[in-house]
Order: structure tokens, then sequence, then C-alpha cells
């Protein structure tokens, strides 16, 4: 905005030395000297005009200037995703819902559908949306330990990444090969 003051200012002043010339064409001196005044007049409330007017838009718009200040967006309500690994097989599971509980639920009763539920007792693997924060997405990669591949998976929270890069493993190698640590990044 400065930048515009400046050059309204430059271009005011520059039309107000043409006028001094203009003026100076006048044979006598009171009348220049009217004329000047006349003009340097105007100038100064056109200017006062144009700082009252980027004043107003500068206090009605959101951001750095001053003015009301909006109220923060309303928290997203995010799922919590969490991640089983049977323990007989070593496929991966994934389920989703409001709570842990439910998503713990969700995720052993995708692995019960699958393999016997006997496997289906491991630990699981939850997301906390608390704690997590609010990110935009994350970006998981694998390497399996019998054919050293690379695998990666991405999606909205880092278990979800997790669960894609092991899932994606799974369906290329045996999934006993998807069993070694996973790198994650979130950006």
């Amino acid at each position: 905005m400065s930048v515009l003051r400046n050059s309204l200012v430059l271009i005011l002043a520059a039309s107000c030395l043409l006028g001094a010339q203009s003026a100076n064409a006048q044979s006598r001196p009171e009348e220049r000297i009217r004329i000047l005044e006349t003009r340097v007049n105007q100038l100064e409330k056109t200017i006062s005009y144009m700082d009252q007017r980027l004043s107003n838009l500068e206090y009605n718009r959101p951001g750095p200037y001053p003015g009301p200040v909006p109220p923060p967006p309303p928290p997203i309500p995010q799922e919590v995703a969490c991640m089983l690994i049977d323990s007989g097989f070593s496929k991966v599971f994934l389920g989703k819902g409001k709570v842990r509980v439910d998503a713990e639920a969700a995720a052993r009763q995708s692995c019960g559908k699958s393999v016997h539920s006997s496997y289906c007792n491991s630990n699981v693997k939850c997301s906390d949306p608390r704690q997590d924060g609010y990110i935009n997405g994350a970006v998981c990669i694998l390497t399996d330990t019998g054919f050293g591949k690379t695998f990666r998976g991405e999606a909205t929270t880092l278990i979800e990444a997790e669960f894609n890069a092991r899932k994606a493993c799974g369906s290329s190698v045996h999934s006993s090969y998807c069993l070694s640590n996973v790198r994650c990044d979130s950006y």
C-alpha cells in the first residue's frame, strides 16, 4: 500500500510542476502564486481523500491490518484410524471410527473377515487427532526384508499412510517381508 501512496504523491507532484511551468507563462507573479496555491490545495485535498479511502479499505480487510479480527474456523472433526497386523499371516487391516474404540473394533472386524479371528488379537496402532494436530497429509515408505523393494503409501494421516505402504508391500511380496520399520513424514 505504501508503494501506491508513493506513486500517487509522485504523480501529483509532477502535475504540480507542470502547473508551475504553465504558471510561468503568466505575466503577473501574484496570479502565478494564486494558481499554484489553488493547485496545491487541490492536491492536498485529493491526497487526504485517497488516504482516507485507503485507510478504510485496510481497516475492513482481514489480516495484518488493524481492524476486527475474524473468529478462527471451527475445528474439523477427524476420524481415528487404527491399523492391525494379524499374528498369523502378517496382513494389515485398517479400521476407522469417531473414537479409538470404534476404530479398533472396525480393524479387528476387518481382520476377522479375512483370517481366523484368533490371529486378530495383536496390538493395534491408532492415530490421535489431538496429538497429531492438523496435517494435510502423510507419506510413508517401506523396504521389504525379502527382496529389498521399496513401497510407498500416502494418506491424510500417518497411520493410514503406513497402512497403505504395508498393504502395497503385501500385495507385491509375501506380507511376512513387510514387517520392517516404516519411515513416515507429514506435510
